[in-house]
Formats: C-alpha cells, structure tokens, sequence
C-alpha cells in the first residue's frame, strides 16, 4: 500500500510542502520516501512523489521513482503476473536490473506501450511520466482496487492516492461539494462509487479499468477493459 501524488503546473513545490506532503503519506508507505522535481522540455515544473511499503524486492534498487530510459515510474498496488511478464518482456531483449514488479511495469509500457494494460494482472493506481514526449498517463485496475484522485486547476494538474495529498499540494484550496455530502448522508456509502463522489469541486477519479492523458494541459480519458458477461443459462 504505498502512496503516489504529483503536480505539473507553473508553481514550484517548496520543501515545507513536500514535508508536510510526506507526513501525510507515511501511513502508507514508511519504508521509503522521496521526490523527482525538474523542469520539462515544455517548460512546466514537474514533481512525482512516492511513499513505499517495501514488499516484492526490498532493495533500493526498486524504490521510487523509477526511471527507465525516458519514463519515470511512480506506482501503488501489485502485479500478480509480473513473473511471467518478465519471461516475456526478456525474450524481446530486456534487461532487468531489480526482481521488482516496479520495473516490469515500466519496460512492459517501453515495449508495449499503452496496450500492455491488457497484459498486465493486479491491482494497480500509478503514473508515467514520459519526459521526451512531455505526457503524463495515470490509470487505475479494472475494479477500482486502488484509489486516484485529480484535479486541474489554473495552476496545474495535481493527482494523488488521497484527496489530503492534494488538498496540501493545493494549500487546501479545494472547496466542499454540498451535493455529494447530501447524497452520501441520504443514500449510504454505496453512494460514492454509484454517483461517483469526490466531497470537493472539481475533484475527479481515474475511474476503474480506465487510463487518462494528462498533455500540453489537455486531458483525455479512455478505457482499456469492459467485463463480458455472457451467462451459460
């Protein structure tokens, strides 16, 4: 269960911030910590940040971010097939560096590309931030296991594992939407996922067995799997 957050905008994320960012994130990663910040060839400040519980290859080698040639990998959940990804992933020439499923995720995006979403197995919420092409992909598992939230605003395109990362990264800006509080109260906690409820204006979720691009502060949404059910009656 570890923690995942970003920002891409035109601010800079100071020190107190990213402190304050990590106390948050240290339920649910308290093995390691730690940031990648640079500016983009497009100009715009990025910033990926991951708290990690260390469970497949405890090693530093599989800490993040992780960088892979031009992708930067920031990543919550696990690979069930991430073994036999990796079988496949070497016969098409890979290298591995780690025994982490960290890292079969990210050659599988450098090989495959988007489609490896079909391929992989697990419950997942994480990012890729591909520096050469200035995109950013977040998606989630196909039944929603693990939570991602976002929201872009003037300043930015922020996302995160739980609405506290952003509310700091924002400076808690974010503003309560009556509506959803109203529906949770009066319709129970099946509510949320039913009617899709963040709490806040302008606050979204990378909906289950979907994928968003985040470029040139434009955002595109698709989904990569439907459920085929075909009862045998």
């Amino acid at each position: 269960m570890c923690g995942i957050a970003g920002y891409i905008g035109k601010k800079t994320i100071g020190n107190k911030v990213i402190n304050n960012l990590f106390s948050l994130m240290d339920n649910r990663g308290p093995d390691y910590k730690n940031c990648r910040q640079f500016i983009s060839r497009s100009g715009e400040s990025i910033n990926l940040f991951h708290s990690r519980l260390s469970i497949i290859d405890l090693k530093k080698g599989s800490n993040q971010p992780y960088e892979f040639k031009n992708y930067i990998l920031i990543f919550n959940g696990e690979i069930y097939n991430y073994i036999e990804l990796r079988k496949i992933l070497k016969k098409k020439g890979a290298i591995f560096k780690t025994e982490s499923d960290t890292e079969v995720l990210i050659q599988a995006y450098h090989y495959f590309g988007i489609k490896f979403l079909d391929l992989i197995e697990g419950m997942w919420s994480f990012a890729i931030y591909d520096k050469k092409k200035c995109k950013l992909i977040l998606s989630r598992d196909r039944f929603g296991e693990k939570p991602l939230y976002y929201v872009n605003l003037s300043d930015g395109f922020y996302f995160g594992s739980e609405i506290n990362y952003l509310k700091c990264l924002i400076s808690n800006s974010l503003k309560p939407r009556v509506e959803d509080i109203k529906n949770f109260l009066s319709l129970g906690y099946k509510s949320i996922e039913k009617f899709n409820l963040t709490f806040f204006e302008k606050l979204k979720k990378v909906q289950p067995s979907n994928y968003l691009v985040y470029e040139k502060n434009k955002i595109i949404n698709k989904k990569y799997w439907n459920l085929k059910y075909k009862p045998n009656y």
